[in-house]
Order: structure tokens, then C-alpha cells, then sequence
């Protein structure tokens, strides 16, 4: 089993990257969908048939729809890693709900449908001379979807895609269309509310003049780094660390504004090295976890220097299109926190290793305060996020298992959008105590029924049963 596992991930990985260079970046083969009738996420873990399966093209469908429905459940791109995308009765794609609703060029906003990509809000605001003013590291996401997760990047004064967001338009489960901004709680409930309160149908993007950004990337030890966080936080726009078991070896990876030229080729050269790292973790990554060898190895191969020093269209730079075939369990804890915290779950990987896990790496994040979120992990305070991405393969239930065990114990704040089996409505009520029972009124409020409710949001939310 173990080897069919590797073969997967190896093979599936070739085909996504394959598939999207031979489209010049069109077409993202490991991407969710509904095909004859049963809908599958991007990573293949969540297959299954809805009982009804809708496209709807305007927001009045959508109002009629959930009027009409008893239990509805939306998704984007299908990227997330949990049960939340399963529908006990009608699904809705938000795929023919996308576009350019109007733009104010005055004020550098545009308006999108909810169902528009990321990488499609991207073109608009370019074909205008605009940018995101930052972004996190995919691109195939709806905006609706990436908000109702609260996706974030990494830096010392930004941190979320929904800083970018001046108002949005929520459908709640009576039907109601709500209007809403940063300051009212509808909106807070619907960041990070992973779809409870309601279907976020349009968005207000507040761009900036575009930019380009010199990303550069070294290897130093982790205790170097260690000593010297700080000052690498305040030297850099955007930071974010990769830590590996068996090595005392940290990839730095970091983002800045400048008024460079773009790398001739830089596209190019990006998209090469982020298919180098991809490949390089499906096959040989598994293949050194899987032999027993990577306590060994893992100096050698960790201790390389990969560098690079590319300027690119900010875009470009922030986010990737192509990844190899992974799972993600992410959390934050204080940003004071980072490093004992980090050290605890690679040093469980390590303990557990000798189980059979798959090659894993451990992603490190920064952002600053989160004031418009009532139940985001980077809620409220200065935070440090920790993903455990494991290759899809044989063993990373294992380890994921102990981990949110480990996360429990410690009172960490789970990503809702990421693996998420053993969470629960007492564990959330614990983490996020006032704010919580605020999220839980306005669910109440405004899906009274319970229609935007699954197995998921039954065990998060405790309603709908």
C-alpha cells in the first residue's frame, strides 16, 4: 500500500505540473470539480455524488435557491482539505457566478462576482494597473471560497486577503441579501465562518498600483534564524520559514517591494522552480521517507543550497498555481511561542517516524493582529502559523492524529480550511471563548434552518442536528 501511496503522489504531481505547463498556465489538473455527477476536492480525499448539483448564473438563482432548499453547501475551487465541500442535498458551484461587476479606477476598487478566481481577480485588477497590495500562496481559490477560510499570507504588517476586502455581499439562509464592511459583525462572522452564516455572492477589492517584488531564498541554520527573527521581520515586507525534521536547517524565504526591472524569464524560471520542489518532494522526498533513510540523509539533503533571487510581477511572486500532491494541518500560536512550539510537533514527526510517515516539511508564518474575523486563527493577536504539509500518501493520518492531539493540549487555533477531524464546538468555545458565542447568535439569526449545515459544521458549531 505504501508504494501505491508514493506512485500516486509521484505520478499525480508530473501529470498537474505537465498539464499546467503545457497550457502556458490555463488549466490546473489537481483542482476540485464535479464530473459526471460526483464531485471530487483537489486532493482527491472527498468523492461523492450530491443529491443535486447547481451553477447558478445570477444572485437572484442563488436567493431562490437557498429559499427553496433544505441543506445547501457551496464550493470555489474545491481546494480545501476537509469534509466541509460535502453536501447532504444541493451543491452549488459558483463557477458561472464569476466576473467584473463594475469598477471605481478614482478609488482603485473593483467589484467581482463570489465565485471569481483569485488568479481571474488578479487579471482584472492588472488589466487596470492594479494589484492585491499582498497575497498568500495559491491562486486557484474563489474569492468567496478564500474568504470564508480567511486565508493569509506571511509579513510583519499584513497578513489576510480580507484586509484587501472594502465591503462585501452576503446571501443569508433566510434568503436575505446583506451589504456588509469590516466594522459590522455579519462580516466578521463570514470571514473565516467557512460558509455558516451565508453564501458571499460579491466583493469589493480595494487594489493597489502594481508592483514588482524581489523574492530571494537561502538556506541558514534554524538556531541562526532563531537569534535573529526579529531583525528579519523588520528588514523584510514578507517572511516565511521552512523547517525540516532530522536537521537543524531553515529555508528562508522572503518578499520585498522594489523598483527593479522584472528577471528576464522571470515567469519562466519560477514556474521551473517551483515544479524542481514539487517533483523533488513527490519522488524523491517519499522515497527517502519511505526507505527509512531521511534520519540519515536529512543533513545532506536539507543542508544544499537552493537559493534563488528573482524579481517578479508581485503577483507572481506571492503565489503559485502548481503544487505536488500534499496535505496541510495548520494552527497559530503567539508569535512568542514560535519556535518551542514548532520544535515540538518536528520532534513528534521524529518520534513517530519509525511508523512508515511520508516525507513532510514544516511551513512558518507571521501575521500581525486580525481585528475582522470572530473565528479565524489569526484572530485578535499577533500570530505565528505552523502548517504540517505531509505528501498524500500512506501514514500522514498517523501522524495528523497525534498532531491535532498535540494541538489540543497546547489550546493552538486550528485552520478551518485545512485538516480538521477531530476539532469540536467545546474545543472552538475554549479557543475563542466571547467570540465564538457572538458567531454562534449571528448563525442562529441569520440560517435559523440550518441550511448552509453539514456532518462538518454539525461537529464545529454544534448546530443543525
Amino acid at each position: 500500500m505504501r508504494f501505491f501511496g508514493y506512485l500516486r503522489v509521484a505520478l499525480f504531481t508530473t501529470v498537474n505540473i505537465v498539464a499546467n505547463g503545457a497550457t502556458l498556465g490555463r488549466y490546473v489538473w489537481l483542482e476540485g470539480r464535479v464530473k459526471g455527477g460526483v464531485f471530487t476536492n483537489w486532493a482527491g480525499r472527498f468523492r461523492y455524488g450530491p443529491s443535486k448539483y447547481v451553477k447558478p448564473t445570477t444572485e437572484e438563482e442563488i436567493v431562490e435557491l437557498i429559499k427553496n432548499a433544505r441543506r445547501v453547501r457551496v464550493f470555489g475551487s474545491g481546494h480545501s482539505f476537509n469534509s466541509g465541500v460535502v453536501s447532504e442535498e444541493i451543491l452549488v458551484s459558483l463557477d458561472d457566478y464569476s466576473g467584473l461587476i463594475w469598477k471605481d479606477l478614482d478609488k482603485g476598487q473593483i467589484a467581482v462576482k463570489g465565485g471569481t478566481r483569485v488568479r481571474d481577480v488578479i487579471a482584472l485588477l492588472l488589466d487596470e494597473g492594479l494589484a492585491f497590495s499582498a497575497l498568500p500562496s495559491h491562486d486557484a481559490q474563489s474569492i468567496a471560497g478564500i474568504l470564508s477560510t480567511d486565508v493569509h499570507g506571511t509579513g510583519r504588517e499584513w497578513g489576510f486577503v480580507s484586509e484587501s476586502v472594502v465591503r462585501l455581499k452576503l446571501i443569508d439562509g433566510k434568503g436575505q441579501v446583506h451589504e456588509c464592511g469590516p466594522a459590522d459583525d455579519l462580516f466578521e462572522a463570514a470571514i473565516g465562518g467557512v460558509g455558516a452564516v451565508g453564501v458571499i455572492s460579491e466583493v469589493v477589492i480595494q487594489g493597489v498600483e502594481r508592483f514588482n517584488v524581489e523574492q530571494k531564498v537561502h538556506t541558514k541554520t534554524l538556531s541562526s534564524v532563531e537569534n535573529d527573527l526579529d531583525r528579519l521581520l523588520q528588514a523584510n515586507d514578507h517572511l516565511s520559514l521552512y523547517l525540516f525534521p532530522f536537521a537543524d536547517r531553515c529555508r528562508v524565504n522572503t518578499w520585498n517591494r522594489t523598483d527593479k526591472k522584472p528577471t528576464p524569464l522571470g515567469d519562466l524560471w519560477e514556474f521551473v522552480k517551483t515544479s524542481i520542489d514539487a517533483l523533488g518532494a513527490a519522488w524523491i522526498g517519499n522515497l527517502i521517507a519511505y526507505t527509512g533513510l531521511l534520519r540519515t540523509l536529512s543533513s545532506l539533503v536539507y543542508g544544499v543550497e537552493l537559493g534563488s533571487n528573482l524579481i517578479l510581477e508581485s503577483n507572481k511572486a506571492f503565489n503559485r498555481t502548481i503544487y505536488h500532491l500534499h496535505q496541510e494541518l495548520e494552527f497559530t500560536v503567539p508569535f512568542e511561542d514560535t519556535f518551542e512550539v514548532s520544535r515540538r510537533f518536528i520532534r513528534l514527526y521524529e518520534e513517530m517516524y519509525h511508523l512508515g510517515l511520508p516525507y513532510a516539511i514544516f511551513e512558518v508564518r507571521f501575521t500581525p493582529k486580525q481585528g475582522r474575523t470572530l473565528i479565524g486563527a489569526g484572530r485578535d493577536r499577533r500570530c505565528t502559523w505552523i502548517d504540517l504539509v505531509c505528501n498524500d500518501s500512506q501514514g500522514f493520518e498517523k501522524y495528523y492524529a497525534a498532531a491535532e492531539d498535540l494541538i489540543k493540549e497546547i489550546g493552538a487555533r486550528p485552520h478551518l480550511g485545512k485538516f480538521c477531524e477531530t476539532f469540536d464546538q467545546d474545543y472552538l468555545a475554549r479557543i475563542h471563548q466571547d467570540s465564538f458565542a457572538e458567531f454562534l447568535n449571528l448563525a442562529e439569526r441569520h440560517d435559523p434552518d440550518s441550511k448552509f449545515a453539514n456532518d462538518f459544521t454539525r461537529r464545529l458549531f454544534g448546530r443543525g442536528t
